[in-house]
Order: C-alpha cells, then sequence, then structure tokens
C-alpha cells in the first residue's frame, strides 16, 4: 500500500516553524561566555528534529542547512567549539534562511539553491579549524603513546553517518591497524551494532556491545569532561518525556473548530427559538418548560463558551517574534533597547492573532525609530542608557487591550500641528492632545526630518488604523514629553460572538456593538441646534452630529423627530455621533454571520445574525458609519 506523505506536509511545516521559533530563541538568550548545557542541546535537538522530518519528505534543502547547524551544536555541547556574538548573529540568519525554505516547500514553490549553499557555507566557515578548540585535553598516553585526537560523539541518534573523525592507530605500534569499517564493527565476530555515543539515548532499542580493547584508559578528567553534557541531557530528556505524558494535546484544522462555532450558533438560536414558544403555552406547561428551558440556556451557554475557547491563542503566539525584531534594528540603530513582554498569557481569538502581526510590527518600528532616543543623547537627558519598550496584553470584559509603550521623547505636540496645517488639515489651536494625537494617523503623514529604510515616508500608521478597525477594534494614543508615548489598541475577544445591544427601527432590528455605546439619551429641545444645516446634539460641552439611522436604511415609517426617539450615543476611532433609534430592544451576546457571504456587502452593516424568533438582525458597522455626517465633528 502506497502512503501519501503531502498529507503530513502541513503538520510538518507548522511544527518545523516552532522548532525554528524555538531556536531563535534560545540563540538569543544565550551567554556567549558561559552557554547553558542544557540551552545547546535543545537547539542541537530542535534542528535534529527538522532533519529527521525533512528526511523523511526528501527536502533536501532543509536536510543541508540543519546537517551542518547539528554539527556545530554538537560540538559547542561538548565543549570543542566557542560560541561568540558573531556564532549567533550568523546563526539568526541561518534560522531566517530555514525559515524562507519551508514557506517554499509550503508553497510547492520552487527552492532557491543559492539561498542553502549560503547558510552551508556561512556555518562551515564558522567551523573553521580556528574556531574549533579542544579543551583541557588530558595526555591519556601514560607517557608511552602520542596523544589521541579528541573523538566527536555521534549524535545522530542511528539515522545519520558520524562526522569524519582522526584515523586512530589502534595497533599500539606492534599491529597493523584494523580496516575502519563503517559497517561491520563486530571484528568478524558480533553482528553490528549501531551506539550513538550520546550517552546511551537513541531512537532505537538498547544493545548490549561486546567489549573492546581500546587504545588507551581515559582519565578521571577526561571522564568529567564527557559526562557533563550527557547527564544535562539526559535531564532535558526526562523533563521532556514527563511534560509529554502530563500534557495532552491534538492539532486541530481550524476550520473543524469553525464548523463547530456555527453549530453551536445554530443551537443557541434554536435554544431562543424554545424559550419564545415556551412563553406562549398554558400556564401549566409553562412552568414546568420553563425550568428546563432555563437548564438548556445555562448548557447551551457553557457548550458556546467551551467550543470558542478552543479558537482561543495566547498574546505570547505574537509578542515572541518581537524580541529578534527589537534586537536587530536596535543594532542597526545603534541603540540600545530593553523589551519587556506582559501578559502573554492573555487569550484572544486566532483570526485575531494573525491579523495582529504586521500592525504591531509597525507600532514596534516606529517606537524604536522615532521614539527611544540614542544612547548619548538619552544621557545628556539624564535618562538611562538603555530603553525601554514595553508590550503588555490584557483582558477588560469582552476585550483585549494591547500596548505598545516606550520610555523615549514622545510626541511632539507643535510639531505635529504645525505640519497638519502645511497639509491643510484644520485643527484648534485648544484641541485636546488626545485629538492631535490622531494626526499622525492621518494618511501619508510624517513628521521625521529625514527618510530612512525604516521609517519616515509617511505610510504605515494609517494601515495600521485600518486594519485595527476592520477588527472590530479601535485606537488611543497617549503622550509624555520627555517620558514616552504609547499605542494603546481595544479589540474584541473574539469575531465569532459580539455582545450589542438591540435596537428596533421601523419594523426592524439592528445590533450595535456594546463597546462603542457611551450611551442613550432622550434629548430635550435645549440640547438640539443647528449648525450649517446639520442637527446636532450639545450634551456635556460637546457636540454630537445626529445621524438618522431610518434614513440611512431607507426605512420610512421610522421615527425622524430626535425629541421622539432615542439618540444612541456612538463613538468610532475617527468620529463620534447620536444615532437616531426607535426604541432599546435589550443587551444581548449574538452570533455573527457574514451577510457578504450570504447575500451582498452592504455599506454601514458588519454582518448579521438571528434573533430567538428567527428574524434576522443587522450588526451595524459603526466605523463605516462614521464617514457618513456630511459636517465634521469639531
Amino acid at each position: 500500500m502506497t502512503i501519501d506523505m503531502s498529507q503530513f506536509h502541513g503538520v510538518f511545516l507548522e511544527e518545523s516553524a516552532e522548532h525554528l521559533d524555538d531556536i531563535e530563541h534560545l540563540l538569543m538568550a544565550l551567554n556567549p561566555e558561559q552557554p547553558e548545557i542544557e540551552d545547546l542541546n535543545c537547539i542541537f535537538r530542535a534542528a535534529h528534529s527538522i532533519k529527521g522530518g525533512a528526511g523523511i519528505f526528501g527536502f533536501d534543502a532543509l536536510i543541508s542547512v540543519t546537517h551542518v547547524m547539528e554539527n556545530l551544536f554538537d560540538l559547542a555541547r561538548q565543549g570543542q567549539f566557542n560560541i561568540s556574538q558573531k556564532v549567533v548573529d550568523d546563526l539568526l540568519m541561518v534560522v531566517d534562511t530555514l525559515r524562507r525554505l519551508l514557506a517554499a516547500y509550503g508553497c510547492n514553490e520552487a527552492v532557491n539553491w543559492q539561498l542553502v549553499a549560503d547558510a552551508t557555507e556561512k556555518v562551515n566557515n564558522l567551523l573553521q579549524p580556528a574556531a574549533v578548540v579542544v579543551k583541557d585535553a588530558p595526555d591519556s598516553g601514560f607517557g608511552f603513546f602520542e596523544p589521541l585526537v579528541s573523538k566527536t560523539d555521534n549524535s545522530a541518534f542511528g539515522f545519520f553517518e558520524p562526522l569524519p573523525q582522526a584515523t586512530e592507530d589502534d595497533g599500539f605500534g606492534f599491529f597493523e591497524p584494523l580496516p575502519q569499517a563503517t559497517k561491520d564493527d563486530g571484528f568478524g565476530f558480533f553482528e553490528p551494532l549501531t551506539t550513538p555515543a550520546n550517552g546511551g539515548h537513541s531512537d532505537l532499542p538498547e544493545q548490549t556491545a561486546p567489549p573492546v580493547v581500546q587504545a588507551a584508559v581515559p582519565s578521571i578528567k577526561d571522564t568529567e569532561l564527557k559526562a557533563a553534557p550527557v547527564d544535562a541531557e539526559q535531564k532535558v530528556l526526562v523533563e521532556r518525556r514527563k511534560t509529554d505524558t502530563d500534557t495532552s494535546s491534538i492539532r486541530v484544522d481550524i476550520h473543524k473548530v469553525d464548523s463547530l462555532v456555527n453549530l453551536v450558533g445554530e443551537l443557541v438560536i434554536t435554544q431562543s427559538m424554545l424559550t419564545l414558544i415556551g412563553e406562549e403555552l398554558a400556564e401549566n406547561l409553562s412552568e414546568r418548560l420553563a425550568t428546563a428551558l432555563r437548564e438548556l440556556e445555562r448548557n447551551t451557554r457553557d457548550l458556546q463558551e467551551g467550543i470558542m475557547s478552543i479558537r482561543m491563542l495566547p498574546m505570547s503566539f505574537v509578542f515572541n517574534r518581537f524580541p529578534r525584531v527589537v534586537r536587530d534594528l536596535s543594532q542597526k540603530l545603534s541603540k540600545q533597547v530593553e523589551l519587556v513582554v506582559e501578559g502573554g498569557h492573555t487569550e484572544i481569538d486566532k483570526s485575531l492573532i494573525e491579523k495582529l502581526v504586521d500592525p504591531l510590527t509597525h507600532l514596534v518600528r516606529n517606537s524604536l525609530d522615532h521614539g527611544i532616543e540614542p544612547a548619548e543623547t538619552r544621557r545628556a537627558l539624564g535618562k538611562a542608557e538603555t530603553g525601554r519598550l514595553i508590550l503588555k496584553a490584557e483582558q477588560k470584559g469582552g476585550n483585549v487591550l494591547i500596548s505598545v509603550h516606550d520610555d523615549g521623547g514622545g510626541l511632539n505636540r507643535q510639531k505635529i500641528m504645525a505640519k497638519a496645517r502645511q497639509r491643510g488639515i484644520e485643527i484648534s489651536e485648544t484641541a485636546p492632545d488626545s485629538e492631535v494625537w490622531q494626526l499622525i494617523m492621518a494618511p501619508g503623514f510624517s513628521t521625521a526630518e529625514q527618510v530612512t529604510d525604516v521609517s519616515g515616508r509617511g505610510v504605515g500608521m494609517d494601515v495600521v488604523r485600518r486594519n485595527i478597525e476592520s477588527m472590530g477594534g479601535k485606537i488611543d494614543i497617549t503622550s509624555s514629553t520627555g517620558q514616552g508615548s504609547g499605542i494603546h489598541i481595544r479589540l474584541p475577544l473574539t469575531l465569532a460572538i459580539l455582545d450589542g445591544m438591540s435596537v428596533s427601527v421601523s419594523d426592524q432590528q439592528f445590533i450595535v456593538p456594546l463597546v462603542n455605546i457611551v450611551e442613550s439619551v432622550q434629548p430635550s429641545p435645549e440640547q438640539m441646534m443647528l449648525i450649517s444645516n446639520q442637527q446636532m446634539l450639545f450634551l456635556r460641552d460637546l457636540y454630537w452630529p445626529i445621524v438618522k439611522l431610518g434614513e440611512l436604511m431607507q426605512l420610512p415609517d421610522a421615527i425622524k423627530d430626535p425629541l421622539i426617539g432615542i439618540l444612541v450615543l456612538v463613538e468610532s476611532s475617527r468620529n463620534r455621533f447620536a444615532m437616531l433609534v426607535d426604541d432599546l430592544l435589550g443587551q444581548q451576546q449574538v452570533v455573527i454571520k457574514s451577510l457578504e457571504q450570504h447575500y451582498r456587502r452592504v455599506d454601514g452593516v458588519a454582518g448579521a445574525t438571528i434573533m430567538g424568533d428567527g428574524s434576522v438582525a443587522l450588526i451595524l458597522d459603526v466605523e463605516s458609519l462614521a464617514d457618513i455626517p456630511a459636517t465634521s465633528i469639531n
């Protein structure tokens, strides 16, 4: 029976990407002067795992690069190779090459063999004789024999050929040396054994080897030198087996999880329908049914929360890539920067995780380039020479707050306002700082005095805002001169379920996301203003343009007089306005369905949901509704 190995490619590529992440983090954490043997062992095993899987699938490019990495770390963990900062830098570049090769195999693209050649050459150059050392090699010849060249352990776990070794004369000067057989090591009397020199740890069953005469008996010092790496590796392997035993997990296709989410959403709708039917039954049946329905409602909500939790991933999946970004960019900018990560355990929907990477990368690069000052400037200002960049995530209610904060010079209000006037953007001198800071997210807006390959062209922040708003989020900016600045992103925990306020307009129901609602009011005549033919609500020293939802949705029977209806005050990241509706029906959690997928795109609508009575309610897109008022908000 022929097995189609391509069905396992996805799992291998995903696991290999995780191994590369581990290698990258361990490399950056290494202390070149005294590297931890367990870290070296972990890097070796990660490279070995990639190489082993690549061998199964015939991914020769991955095999070539990971093999030379194995050689290097095999020597390093034996104390025969010195790790330096240059070695770390070069190996990080090799990790980048491996990621590109993984991507090529994942997309069935042709492999760039020049990349493979460059990466292997880079590692081989590090392995030149000048870089390889033998620490405290004892003279085991007891004064009678020439000292032997220290042999490298064959830690290939029985799958790969050992590294070339120096030829030894085992004849003690009296006999002809035995042939260097690679397969028949039984001297003609025993079956060949596969015995890896990694302290007996092998992927193959352990066998008992016959005694073999050795050229010299190793000294105690030599035994100790070899024992340390083996013991450390054994400890890590035991811990890893313990972890594997204690933790059970499986990889599940995200489409299967999405299918479960849709099914549980349908169950929620059915449960709501049953509740409405129960209210219409005779009183003697209604009480008994109501008890059962309340139990069903509780179980359904627990099931819904359980299914949704499967889609949740910790923010560390995003944050873990930034130590490398900060390290490389701070070196390029000749700045000293310490990265602090907080709240990496905070969970968020997987679909949002994937969309957060690019916006956060841009914000981090901006903080390093524009925010944090060079060491000499910070020293002159009385600051610590090393700047601090903080990535933080925390959950508040149904939202996740993500912050990017630096302790640099902060935003320059006057420079921003001058640039705004130069671009024809009207801004009052008395405008609050929060409004001035939002200007940096206008398309093409930049106060950089020169353009670099890092930033300064005025593109990026507007894209960041659009990406965050497309996820139903909003951005706030804080800054203090000389103390630093922060970008604060508020996102919903998931895009599959929404907490909203149900409102009615004519005979239609709409859902307004709770995250955008400030409050709801019934205005008095004194609060109503008419400015430039635009009806405005004046409340708490702020002007709120009135948007009549019935007119936008072309519902002729909707209430048109704000004094009769209800004004829902909503706020987007760019605008605020008062939305006129007929009535408030109540707060509820709804399952979001794509209107564009099942019908067509509708301006001002983010999606749809099915209510308990079987009717369809549209979920409003407050961010796009905010662009509808013709009069800008002052």
